[in-house]
């Protein structure tokens, strides 16, 4: 996923304006993509004893249009760290501005390498530099996850009934155990969003599969996957299959499509899963009566694509599977 944004506002989200330190070496950005990153930096106040610019501010020049270009192509929700930059600098330069260009040589998943060029007011190159990032989800925080909630507000989830009060108090409960049970970021968000589009055992929709791009501005693109993915889940279907996953294993209930999912998803849906149906029982004794016995069982299956604390959990509420 690619993330154009404007110059400006691309710096920004890398901490570059207000207070950081390319803000204090000058460097202003004047293109900003995935593909390519173009920013300027003044030679005077960024100098080496003797007057010719420090060949540590070229770096900074380097790895700051280097880290941009990869946050832009992470996209939203994630962050790149830079891991390694290397440099040879060709020429002195003494006064004006230098530029760096950014091209990127290689991006994935995890890791984004970008080529650097920096050069002088006349074109002259004066420095060569790669820089490679890691490309990781942003650490969730009170922030983000009051303005996930705001977004659920909005959406009607503190008006909507559930077992246990509302949806809203439901989903933030569901957030709460697996923050409880160690989950990383990614999936304590899916927790508190699980229900956005609906789901096979509760239909009522906050926002529209048609429109993913919302809910991953929101809360970023993996922890969207994965509340796309609990929500499309056609139970009937895939719930008896997922211990042994294999071709067919998972139903799309929005699209019909039957997919494999790969372990680790697997094991976040089942993660996810426990924590929804535990709450749902905590809240409501009749549904515990009718379904306990059935969702022990069916987590006992499951028992090698949960966690510890989540293992523990089930065997504590609904006796060994």
């Amino acid at each position: 996923m690619s993330d154009p944004r404007e110059p400006a506002e691309l710096g920004r989200a890398l901490g570059a304006e207000g207070g950081g330190l390319d803000d204090r070496m000058g460097i202003e950005f004047l293109e900003a993509g995935p593909d390519r990153v173009v920013a300027r930096m003044p030679v005077t106040g960024n100098t080496q004893v003797y007057g010719a610019l420090h060949g540590g501010a070229s770096c900074v020049l380097a790895e700051t249009i280097g880290s941009c270009g990869a946050a832009a192509h992470a996209g939203p929700g994630r962050m790149a760290v830079g891991v390694e930059i290397n440099a040879t600098h060709h020429r002195s330069v003494s006064s004006g501005h230098v530029t760096g260009v950014a091209t990127r040589a290689h991006a994935g998943r995890t890791l984004a390498t970008y080529d650097v060029v920096i050069s002088d007011d006349e074109g002259r190159r004066v420095c060569t530099a790669r820089v490679t990032s890691f490309l990781r989800d942003r650490p969730s925080s009170a922030r983000e996850t009051a303005t996930v909630v705001r977004l659920l507000r909005e959406r009607g989830a503190a008006e909507t009934p559930h077992p246990g009060g509302t949806l809203l108090a439901h989903l933030q409960r569901v957030h709460d155990l697996l923050e409880s049970w160690g989950a990383r970021p990614a999936l304590r968000l899916a927790g508190l969003c699980h229900a956005y589009y609906g789901t096979d055992g509760f239909r009522t929709a906050l926002g529209d599969v048609r429109r993913r791009h919302e809910l991953a501005e929101a809360v970023g693109a993996e922890a969207e996957e994965l509340v796309y993915f609990y929500a499309s889940c056609d139970r009937a279907h895939s719930y008896p299959r997922l211990a042994e996953g294999g071709e067919g294993a998972f139903r799309d209930r929005f699209t019909g499509v039957l997919s494999a999912p790969p372990p680790a998803l697997l094991r976040d849906f089942a993660e996810l899963t426990v924590a929804n149906e535990l709450d749902v029982l905590r809240a409501d004794a009749g549904l515990r009566e009718r379904h306990g016995a059935e969702l022990r069982a069916l987590f006992g299956s499951w028992r090698h694509l949960l966690s510890e604390p989540a293992a523990r959990a089930v065997a504590r509420e609904l006796g060994p599977g």
